[in-house]
């Protein structure tokens, strides 16, 4: 079963795949707005599993300028996670 978290990461994936091949902006105007909506519902939604933590890494390391910045780093080791218990 898929969280909102996980369909909204699986709709602004796409979106985003489908806004880069389109031939014109105006083309891809409807993608990226698709994307930025699924963008700010993942925002505001608060991850309750490792799964949906992990889907909002990946829309971090989607979206950030600086690969080196703190914020990739943390979704980077948040990705590597596997969810073992000591």
């Amino acid at each position: 079963m898929t969280s909102p978290i996980q369909a909204a990461t699986i709709a602004a994936l796409s979106s985003d795949r489908c806004c880069w091949k389109e031939p014109t902006l105006d083309a891809g105007l409807p993608h990226s707005r698709r994307f930025t909506r699924a963008f700010r519902k993942i925002a505001r939604t608060r991850a309750r599993t490792l799964k949906d933590l992990q889907c909002k890494a990946r829309l971090i390391l989607l979206t950030t300028d600086v690969p080196d910045s703190m914020e990739a780093s943390l979704a980077r080791d948040v990705l590597a996670f596997t969810g073992g218990r000591p």
